[in-house]
């Protein structure tokens, strides 16, 4: 791949938003890492990857086996990978496990009292959750599941967040209402953020925060706790 093409994927594919409107064009495909360049990578020959989208920047390697969320260009054909997560708990060329389990990539497109929706008509109920905290739309989970002998029906096991990290004193650099920025590239709402009672963040606060890897509009973090930092007087 040239530099110039290079430089139009980058430009034109940064921004992920319609990843949520159209959750139906994601796909999750297991692969191997088959080339690797100073910026990007192709898996499977076929699906490209910047560096960036690599969960827990685990560094990769030319053999690494992956899953990967990949969506189709409608316009140039070209598969790319929104996010890429290494498993390295995974032999190399594997199949499903000898309990018929298997491990997904999947984009919550909505969430209830009750249920999380990770496509239009496929939803778990949030206590298969495993994470500490309430899932939002737009935000990458691991689905385990197991297909149906004989049909196309699906029993989901467990569900976890893709990936989650520590962020320590660290700058609240946008409030926009009840939604806000963390170092202009994590995304908050109140509406799905655990803080201390009587807290809310305000501009410029230094907070410790937790986030996962979530689809949101330019950027591809989540908030989902904030404390506020006390600074020694």
């Amino acid at each position: 791949m040239d530099i110039f093409f290079m430089y139009m994927y980058t430009a034109q594919e940064s921004v992920l938003p319609s990843a949520i409107r159209n959750n139906t064009r994601l796909k999750s495909i297991q692969g191997v890492v088959t080339s690797l360049c100073n910026y990007y990578g192709w898996i499977n020959d076929s699906i490209l990857f910047n560096m960036e989208v690599i969960s827990e920047n685990v560094p990769l390697k030319i053999g690494t086996n992956v899953l990967a969320l990949v969506e189709e260009n409608e316009r140039t054909h070209v598969f790319k990978a929104v996010k890429v997560k290494v498993m390295t708990d995974l032999p190399e060329g594997s199949e499903p496990s000898k309990l018929g389990k298997r491990l997904c990539i999947r984009c919550v497109t909505s969430v209830t009292e009750e249920d999380v929706y990770i496509s239009e008509g496929m939803c778990f109920p949030l206590y298969l959750f495993s994470g500490a905290f309430k899932p939002f739309k737009g935000d990458l989970v691991l689905v385990e599941y197991s297909m149906n002998l004989g049909t196309s029906n699906i029993n989901i096991h467990s569900v976890s967040p893709l990936n989650s990290q520590d962020m320590n004193e660290v700058y609240v650099t946008s409030i926009d209402g009840r939604n806000g920025m963390v170092e202009a590239r994590v995304f908050f709402t109140l509406d799905s953020l655990q803080i201390p009672s009587g807290y809310t963040p305000g501009l410029y606060d230094i907070v410790d925060v937790v986030a996962v890897d979530s689809i949101q509009q330019h950027c591809s973090l989540r908030a989902v706790s904030m404390n506020p930092v006390q600074e020694e007087i």
